[in-house]
């Protein structure tokens, strides 16, 4: 399992983390992220997708 994480950074300073999706490959992940990036994004806001580790499937509603 994959997470695209937006890390926000404010005056230099990590700010926050936010996890915008989960993905179960990482082609898809990075896919996401490179179409997200194409669209433009703030400075300050770095994009990243991190494996992680143990986790095979999720079973969650979405909240938003």
């Amino acid at each position: 399992m994959w997470l695209l994480l937006f890390i926000f950074i404010t005056n230099g300073e990590f700010d926050k983390v936010e996890i915008r999706e989960v993905h179960y490959g990482e082609k898809e992940c990075k896919d996401r992220g490179n179409y997200a990036a194409s669209l433009g994004i703030p400075e300050g806001l770095v994009l990243s997708c991190i494996k992680l580790k143990g986790v095979l499937k999720t079973n969650a509603k979405k909240l938003q």
